[in-house]
């Protein structure tokens, strides 16, 4: 109930955007201070949630999203997320045919809620709903996705499956775009979103709908007149919308990879670098990047001759410097893992240079009990007991219990991220461990699935080799007994 109190405040103080637009015949954005937003994103559920998920996504080139679990269930309400740039959160739920992503500006502090939709005579569904108070987004900007997909289960544009088949909803695509610019239309004419916001988003439900066409006509392997879609190619103001991008690189599958089911990046990147197609100079460099961008995530080995090629072709300055700066992370990243991987099972943290074996870290602390947690940076489970390892650690003090934690992680910043979001960054023994296949942790212990907590006794001895998991009660009174 605190939590409730303390939003109504926080909400109180801000008040929403939307409702100052209200009496205006025109979005009046309050003109306010610059005021210095701080290098942080904090995200907030209310404490009537029991448990919300959400991929948070940090950069660009990261790998794979960051998993966020917020709730009571998860023993956390709250997350403050440090960061210089803006972060994007995205997620779906493929039963009920929801998707949402919503970009977060450095500064932003996010209040999660969710509300019930009917999505058909037996069954409901939960739908995220935002409000960033401290933003000058209007709630429908913010909760567009929400609005559209409240629409389109109205009107049956989405209908779900009775039986929860996987892949059994029916999507009508001309149904969805329809809705999609007559929700626009209406948030517009009252004034409920800005100008700038409506044009964007039309134009993407317009190429959202157009690149459905294409997929479709594709896999159905049947012809599609192009110009009927009435989308402009090589379009220069679009260029830089991911939106388009996504239509001009369907379009090129479609026009010269029908037959084809599947095609890697670097097939389609060689075809469009060497081949004359419909694309502009400027658009054919815009898609090579986004190619390249695919074959660093699922082409790895090829990465480095096919930067190669990009660099030969390309003339643009600001895909030069974020490749290279990908390039000096990637070397630091390798760099820093290599050291460690010299000697098989050794553990570094970001403390200090320091290189120890296992056995050396565990001899510290003889006279107390010490829970070991694998997790790793991927691993959704392994986040879900972070909050409940905190809460663990609080239990007891420092004389009593000591929690080694052992990542095994192989990319050294996906794992860095992870530290910095569970707070652990500063704690020395937080490590990763290099050669881990080989080490004699996981021969020993024969550690084949994390996450996996081992419990020594203060005599440096194991007490158990598959301990219970920290949100676990029977953890607790463990370590209680043996102390």
């Amino acid at each position: 109930m605190k939590n409730i109190l303390i939003i109504f405040l926080f909400i109180s103080i801000f008040s929403c955007q939307e409702k100052k637009t209200k009496n205006s015949s025109e979005i009046s954005i309050a003109k306010e201070e610059k005021i210095e937003k701080r290098n942080e994103v904090y995200i907030s559920v209310y404490d009537t949630i029991s448990s919300f998920f959400t991929n948070l996504k940090l950069d660009e080139m990261q790998d794979m999203p960051n998993m966020l679990y917020l709730g009571q269930k998860e023993d956390r309400t709250s997350i403050t997320i440090p960061t210089e740039n803006s972060i994007s959160i995205t997620g779906f739920d493929l039963i009920n045919s929801i998707f949402y992503s919503l970009k977060l500006e450095k500064g932003d502090s996010l209040l999660v809620n969710t509300r019930n939709i009917s999505v058909n005579e037996s069954k409901k569904a939960e739908y995220p709903i935002f409000n960033i108070p401290n933003s000058a987004k209007t709630w429908s900007e913010i909760n567009l996705d929400y609005i559209l997909y409240k629409k389109n289960i109205k009107t049956r544009a989405i209908v779900i499956d009775e039986e929860e088949k996987f892949g059994g909803n029916t999507l009508d695509l001309e149904k969805i775009y329809f809705n999609s610019i007559t929700i626009l239309d209406s948030l517009k004419s009252s004034n409920r979103i800005s100008n700038e916001f409506y044009l964007k988003n039309k134009i993407n439900q317009k190429l959202k709908f157009a690149t459905s066409k294409l997929r479709k006509a594709k896999n159905q392997n049947t012809e599609l007149d192009i110009d009927s879609l009435g989308i402009k190619i090589n379009d220069e103001e679009l260029l830089n919308n991911e939106t388009y991008l996504s239509f001009l690189k369907n379009l090129i599958l479609y026009k010269y990879f029908r037959k084809n089911k599947r095609v890697k990046y670097s097939i389609q990147f060689d075809f469009v670098n060497e081949q004359e197609t419909f694309l502009s100079e400027a658009g054919k460099q815009i898609l090579l990047d986004s190619y390249l961008k695919g074959i660093y995530f699922t082409e790895k080995a090829k990465f480095d001759k096919y930067l190669t090629k990009f660099n030969e072709v390309n003339d643009n300055q600001e895909f030069k410097n974020k490749w290279r700066s990908l390039v000096t992370k990637q070397k630091a990243n390798r760099d820093k893992l290599n050291a460690s991987n010299k000697t098989i099972g050794i553990l570094t943290n970001l403390i200090n240079d320091n290189q120890l074996t296992f056995e050396e870290v565990l001899s510290n602390y003889k006279g107390k009990v010490v829970l070991v947690d694998f997790w790793a940076s991927w691993c959704a489970p392994c986040r879900k007991e972070m909050p409940h390892l905190k809460d663990l650690k609080s239990k007891f003090n420092e004389n009593e219990l000591k929690v080694i934690e052992i990542s095994i992680d192989k990319d050294f910043s996906a794992w860095v991220r992870a530290l910095k979001l569970e707070k652990i960054s500063n704690e020395k023994d937080s490590y990763i461990i290099g050669n881990w296949e080989k080490s004699s942790l996981y021969k020993n212990y024969g550690i084949k699935t994390i996450p996996r907590y081992l419990l020594f006794g203060k005599d440096g001895k194991i007490i158990d080799e598959n301990a219970p998991r920290p949100s676990q009660l029977e953890l607790t009174e463990l370590i209680k007994a043996s102390i």
